[in-house]
């Protein structure tokens, strides 16, 4: 135990199949191999994608809180976000520098709060004000990656590169990320186990049937992004299976790693991902598309698009006890420049229309102009 804090072993996932590990993957052979294997994919972990980087020396809770301390942090005890269940996830809002106290110091205010999971810093987004942190980071080499980090989509570029960190026993449950995006995952310290699935198994991940699941009916696939309606969430816990509850997660087939320092996972477009820290823990991700899922991405995008255009449902009253549990920046607040997330949002997306590839790819959602459009990233929640 460390901090009060024991560390953990990883957990046996039965019939678990080990994620390949990989060096000196090109572009193309990533692409052959990983990216759209098989018709979805096959994940990877690349033991070299990160030689050389700065972070690796420089990153630690204490150089964070030291130098971005007074970053406004937002930790959550369960992520990602889902409405509707039991026991409400509980959010704070905290600098930075108190965060890491939480992490490091034993009796912590914070931790008189958990309810069985530690809180989890899982929404940092230190490149968009902190210039000098690019430098401590590399572009990776071994996937192509349409995203880039300079030019029109620079701001959307810094918004899809979170750092995320916490103590052990913080969880990521399981979900597929949205829009069709692809995702890497550094660590850069301590140890993370990964659990992945094929997209084409969410049926058998019972995805979307959540705690309310009865109220579904008719909502369609992927109805109320966040509830337990959300067909990119499964409430199955590959760690602690429940195959009474969740009996075709039997025939499932869990891809599972540990990464070490050093090591970079690739998760393709739509797949399945678990993760539980097994000691104190610093992962920088990014989520990225590129020509094998730019289209998918620029779909999504459209199709969410058109959703909010149309009148929206009223929400449910929700009991005093989740709404002070599930405060109103319970996601990372959003960027009000320009009023794009002001009153009339609606109205400003139809003015808009939807957007090509090519729009995005060069940074031309609003269908005129070059310069970097925040209206494509508030789509994406960011």
């Amino acid at each position: 135990a460390r901090h009060g804090r024991p560390w953990w072993h990883p957990f046996s996932v039965p019939g678990a199949i080990p994620i390949r590990r990989r060096s000196g993957l090109s572009p193309e052979q990533t692409h052959i191999e990983h990216v759209v294997a098989g018709g979805e994919g096959l994940p990877c972990v690349v033991t070299d994608a990160t030689v050389g980087w700065r972070a690796r020396e420089l990153w630690s809770f204490e150089f964070f809180s030291r130098e971005y301390g007074d970053d406004q942090l937002i930790a959550n005890d369960k992520a990602p976000l889902r409405r509707g269940e039991s026991t409400p996830m509980q959010t704070v809002r905290l600098p930075l520098r108190e965060y890491v106290k939480y992490l490091t110091v034993r009796d912590h205010w914070l931790s008189q709060r958990e309810h069985g999971t530690p809180f989890y810093g899982n929404s940092w987004t230190p490149f968009l004000t902190h210039e000098a942190m690019r430098d401590h980071v590399g572009r990776m080499s071994f996937v192509e990656d349409l995203v880039e980090e300079d030019g029109p989509l620079g701001v959307l570029s810094r918004k899809l590169t979170k750092v995320f960190f916490g103590p052990p026993a913080t969880v990521t449950r399981l979900h597929h990320d949205t829009y069709s995006l692809h995702a890497w995952l550094s660590q850069v310290r301590g140890r993370k186990q990964f659990v992945l699935y094929p997209k084409s198994q969410a049926h058998l991940l019972h995805a979307g049937e959540g705690e309310c699941a009865g109220e579904c009916a008719g909502e369609g696939a992927g109805a109320g992004e966040g509830t337990c309606c959300d067909a990119a969430q499964s409430w199955f816990d590959p760690t602690a299976p429940d195959y009474r509850r969740f009996p075709r997660a039997r025939q499932a087939t869990p891809h599972v790693a540990v990464l070490e320092e050093g090591d970079t996972l690739f998760c393709p477009a739509g797949w399945f991902h678990y993760a539980i820290a097994l000691s104190p823990s610093i992962t920088l991700m990014r989520n990225f598309f590129n020509s094998a899922n730019a289209d998918r991405f620029v779909e999504g995008w459209n199709a969410a698009h058109s959703l909010q255009t149309q009148p929206q449902p009223q929400p449910q009253p929700r009991s005093q006890t989740e709404t002070q549990s599930v405060p109103t920046y319970a996601t990372p607040p959003r960027e009000e420049k320009g009023g794009h997330r002001r009153e009339g949002q609606a109205a400003h997306h139809q003015r808009r229309g939807a957007c090509s590839r090519q729009q995005w790819r060069y940074g031309r959602c609003r269908g005129g102009g070059t310069s970097h459009n925040p209206s494509c990233e508030s789509s994406l929640g960011l």
